[in-house]
């Protein structure tokens, strides 16, 4: 039974800039929120004990490890019901199970009116469910999606800068999730398996890799000094290299390079998010961001754009 008392919490899918992946590897990164996609997270107060509103299997796992960890942090599970819901894509990799853990720890915190959730301890409890669920998150991206805005990150030691995007940036995602597109199968081992080799690679020391995240901590910096005195040429400049150092080190799915193919075409700066089926890029301005979706429509991939 339900009585009236309720609370509903979000959280923003995250795409990086640039560095991407170096966040992984004691580097740097520059990233951004995507605030069309979204996942909520509605609690309503009910008699008796916890519970959820859903049969999906992703779902159901992804709420009981996130009240697992929330319960294990001294905290004491409410009762409620849960609904989650979200628009953000599953599987191209623009942080759909981050948004979907941080919208539920940050509804129960809400709940519960005497949790505080500083950014910093949020993210690192939703990576903990998200390792726990064998998810394979990268801390840049989930620091974002727990501040909530455009971040210049640097790891080890950690650094957290906010940011705020130039008025004129003119930046787009897109992504293909149908295999019926005329991008190519959007089912692709080539990311996580490209992943795994990377951190073999860079743990066993290889001059090539560990040069690179250099590279892409460098890349990094430019970026938020592009960002910082809204030099977008200089922050365009920095995604195109982010991806050049990204494509001599890993493999890439068909479905990503035809991604950046697609943006490349139309006269656009592309880079990689990670996952193999999605892109971010930024246009010229708000004319070209135009032509730029049209580009990605007719070849049947998906997009959004953010100015």
């Amino acid at each position: 039974m339900t009585t009236g008392r309720s609370t509903v919490s979000s959280c923003a899918a995250c795409a990086p800039l640039a560095g991407n992946p170096s966040d992984r590897y004691g580097g740097a990164l520059v990233a951004m929120p995507l605030t069309d996609l979204t996942a909520m997270a509605a609690l309503r107060e009910a008699g008796g004990e916890f519970t959820h509103r859903s049969s999906d299997p992703e779902l159901v796992a992804i709420v009981e490890a996130t009240v697992a960890t929330y319960a294990e942090r001294g905290a004491e599970l409410p009762p409620v019901e849960l609904s989650l819901s979200t628009n953000i894509p599953p599987g191209v990799g623009l942080g759909r199970t981050a948004a979907l853990v941080i919208a539920t720890l940050r509804s129960l915190a809400a709940f519960d009116g005497r949790r505080s959730w500083p950014a910093d301890d949020l993210a690192a409890t939703a990576l903990a469910v998200l390792h726990g669920l064998g998810a394979d998150a990268a801390p840049g991206d989930v620091l974002v999606q727990a501040h909530a805005r455009p971040l210049s990150m640097t790891f080890g030691p950690d650094v957290v800068e906010p940011l705020a995007l130039p008025d004129e940036l003119a930046p787009f995602v897109a992504w293909s999730a149908d295999d019926t597109t005329a991008i190519g199968a959007s089912i692709d081992a080539a990311p996580r398996t490209s992943q795994r080799s990377l951190r073999r690679r860079f743990e066993g020391g290889d001059p090539d890799v560990v040069a690179a995240m250099g590279e892409l901590r460098v890349q990094a910096g430019r970026a938020r000094r592009g960002i910082l005195s809204s030099d977008v040429k200089l922050l365009a400049d920095a995604m195109h290299r982010t991806l050049a150092v990204r494509l001599r080190i890993t493999d890439v799915s068909p479905t990503e390079r035809r991604l950046i193919e697609i943006g490349r075409s139309a006269g656009a700066v592309v880079n990689c998010t990670g996952s193999g089926r999605s892109v971010i890029g930024l246009a010229r301005h708000a004319e070209h961001l135009e032509i730029v979706a049209a580009a990605y429509e007719s070849a049947g991939a998906h997009v959004i754009t953010l100015a």
